[in-house]
């Protein structure tokens, strides 16, 4: 038979490559597309069965609901009938032709995480199938094929009816052998529990259960009254579905598995902190950008101009280059040029208090404070820079008790004139006033050398005036000496 197939083309586009393995549900081959050159897996009706009608009929029934399934646990079906030579088959999915049969075979008594994992996920492919309204009914290690850690259950569909379900593996449930033999949801159970105790113990199940305690001791507590309940004889005695065994499996799988639960978690959770700090990089970016350039503010026009403000000029270091400059502006400039650029008459230079010194004409000395209401001179020069040759003399009001420009009672006042002046040439130097005298008069043809002196002249004494002389009347005026005498 083998001879018969490998090689030949199946329904004109499948071409038979080699055998997997011999079943009454079907011999497995792998195979290939011959057009498309795509992988797939055959399963062909043997021959002798072939020509029987009735398994004929199931076996199409059953791939005709196995193609109604679509689960990540199932084997995928997608093609399947009969062909012009009689031929009866079904196309699946190419997968690892590798089984959990196969498995157990090179690995006795498997690790109980990985034994639990591949189980669970033949429950979910099982459930799946009844979930369409069917059972499995041959659920075995050489239908669920390994993939990694991934298994796939074949789907070998049948239902309560079908005498052909009927079975002779070793791990059917009882009430599937004999004469009239039953196949539901429970069937399931039983042989699904029956490939745990042969992953975990390298044994079939017998009739009278040996604990799994007598095989190995490291096992999970609760693996053994699970599968005690999966295996009892009495179908009523089992989990009466696939789900219910199903998530007891889980459990015990999460149990014995922690650091695999645990990296995903923690994978998760790296994952979850790298997404929320890019998150946060990203917002605060976003905030940075929008507060530089979105919500700058132009100080043009963020900040108000006041009308009233007066000009500020930035004051440099204090050198003395422009207060030189100045005074050697004063002395090589002839007065006449600087007239116009004085206080003009009548103006105060500093305050209107009466005891301004310049508030009766003249200019204040360099670096005073420039005339309220003065008249800014059209070339930027400072005002009041020049100072009369002849000195400045300012008389106050003893009655108003002085100022800060003379002592209260008197004296002499010296300011001073910058070396760079010039000395002017005096013509006559000021006797000193003799005590209740009038104030003296320069002595004409005399001269001094020297800086001059400004002098606060004292106050004058008042005069004293002489009464002028009556004439006499009467004869005392008219008599004189008598002439001739002397």
């Amino acid at each position: 038979m083998f001879d018969e197939l490998e090689g030949k083309l199946i329904a004109d586009k499948y071409r038979v490559e080699r055998l997997i393995r011999e079943s009454d549900s079907g011999d497995l081959y792998h195979g290939k597309h011959d057009i498309t050159g795509q992988p797939v897996i055959l399963r062909i009706l043997p021959r002798a069965l072939a020509m029987d009608a009735r398994w004929a009929k199931a076996f199409l029934d059953s791939a005709r609901a196995a193609a109604s399934i679509d689960d990540r646990n199932v084997l995928r079906l997608t093609d399947f009938g009969t062909d012009s030579k009689g031929t009866v088959y079904a196309v699946h999915e190419s997968v690892n032709e590798r089984t959990l049969a196969d498995l157990i075979a090179d690995e006795t008594n498997l690790d109980q995480a990985k034994a639990l994992n591949f189980a669970v996920q033949a429950a979910d492919g099982a459930r799946a199938i009844q979930d369409k309204g069917y059972v499995h009914g041959d659920i075995s290690p050489e239908n669920i094929f390994i993939d990694g850690d991934e298994a796939r259950l074949l789907p070998t569909v049948s239902s309560s009816s079908d005498v052909t379900s009927r079975k002779t593996s070793n791990y059917v449930a009882p009430e599937q052998l004999g004469e009239f033999s039953v196949t539901d949801e429970r069937s399931d159970v039983y042989s699904l529990g029956a490939v745990i105790y042969r992953s975990l113990t390298g044994e079939m199940p017998a009739e009278e259960l040996v604990p799994m305690s007598a095989f190995r001791q490291d096992l999970h507590k609760q693996i053994e009254p699970i599968l005690s309940t999966a295996l009892a004889r009495s179908a009523d005695e089992r989990y009466q579905t696939i789900a219910a065994f199903a998530e007891d499996l889980k459990r015990v799988r999460d149990e014995v598995t922690p650091s695999k639960a645990s990296a995903a978690t923690a994978g998760k959770n790296i994952w979850q902190t790298a997404f929320i700090a890019l998150a946060g990089i990203v917002l605060l970016g976003g905030a940075l950008i929008y507060f530089t350039t979105g919500k700058k503010t132009d100080p043009e026009t963020a900040m108000a101009v006041d009308v009233n403000a007066m000009p500020v000029q930035p004051i440099g270091p204090a050198t003395g280059a422009q207060e030189e400059s100045l005074m050697k502006f004063v002395a090589s400039t002839d007065a006449t040029v600087l007239d116009p650029m004085l206080t003009p008459p009548g103006t105060l230079a500093g305050g209107d208090d009466g005891l301004n010194p310049w508030a009766n004409g003249g200019a204040p000395p360099i670096g005073a404070p420039a005339p309220m209401g003065g008249v800014i001179p059209p070339t930027g020069m400072p005002p009041a820079v020049y100072i009369p040759p002849g000195g400045q003399t300012v008389t106050v009001d003893p009655s108003i008790g002085g100022s800060q420009f003379m002592p209260p009672e008197g004296g002499v006042i010296l300011v001073p004139i910058p070396a760079s002046t010039p000395e002017p040439k005096v013509e006559s130097t000021p006797k000193t006033p003799a005590a209740n005298t009038a104030a003296p008069q320069p002595t004409p043809g005399t001269a001094t050398t020297g800086p001059k002196t400004f002098a606060t002249p004292q106050p004058k004494a008042p005069k004293t005036t002489k009464p002028a002389t009556k004439p006499k009347s009467g004869p005392a005026a008219e008599t004189g000496s008598p002439s001739g005498t002397q």
